[in-house]
């Protein structure tokens, strides 16, 4: 099966290409120029590097938050936009999800973090079982102290949110380190990874689904600080 993914929800988004679990071609998106212009021509340049086109694909996966307001809604209308031309199944994978099943297999539980500011983080803990990867609990936001209250035992520690507040997280809980700095964020193959799953079960994105977001965005706030003071 091939599958075209995107993940969008952080600072690193990306795009990739893989044939059932194998990675054909992938690409970063370049820092500080527009994500809406270059996902179409990032796409149409990583189909052709394998010799392949757009109705090649098989399935669609895109990522669908926790991360940023604004790329996960660049990438979803994106990836919506084609599956609506092309008639490709579509699926949502969590970000989350995604930096879990770039690991390597392991028998501990794989605690994926995503950075919002210093000492806040998004965060789900997930398990390898066999070809998939399971969610343990729901996924979360909040402080480090938040994180890691209901955590026993070692767990390997992934993503930037563990990373960049490593010195708040402390030497308290027994932490296992990715040897790999390239499964360290989110990526495109890793929602393509599991992508695969949802498509073969079915689960397709229904028409007008929204990022799942964990946090109401800067306009909703605003919005309800507003109607709370009476202004």
């Amino acid at each position: 099966m091939i599958i075209l993914a995107l993940e969008t929800g952080t600072s690193s988004p990306s795009v990739a290409i893989l044939q059932d679990r194998e990675l054909l071609a992938g690409s970063l998106c370049q820092p500080g120029q527009s994500l809406t212009s270059q996902l179409l021509p990032t796409i149409d340049r990583l189909l052709a590097s394998v010799e392949l086109g757009i109705a090649d694909c098989q399935g669609f996966a895109v990522s669908i938050g926790p991360g940023s307001f604004t790329g996960l809604r660049v990438g979803l209308a994106t990836m919506s936009a084609l599956r609506l031309a092309q008639d490709i199944p579509l699926v949502g994978v969590s970000t989350l999800e995604g930096l879990a099943w770039n690991q390597a297999p392991t028998h501990l539980p794989i605690f994926s973090t995503v950075y919002i500011k210093p000492g806040f983080l998004y965060w789900g803990v997930y398990q390898r079982e066999r070809e998939a990867v399971v969610r343990r609990g729901s996924e979360a936001m909040g402080t480090v102290a938040d994180s890691v209250k209901d955590l026993k035992g070692a767990h390997l520690a992934v993503g930037d949110g563990w990373s960049r507040n490593r010195e708040i997280f402390g030497s308290d809980q027994n932490w296992s380190i990715s040897p790999a700095a390239d499964q360290e964020a989110p990526s495109a193959r890793g929602i393509g990874l599991a992508g695969l799953g949802l498509i073969e079960r079915g689960e397709f994105l229904p028409e007008g689904t929204s990022p799942h977001y964990l946090q109401p965005s800067y306009a909703e706030a605003a919005r309800d600080n507003h109607q709370v003071s009476g202004k």
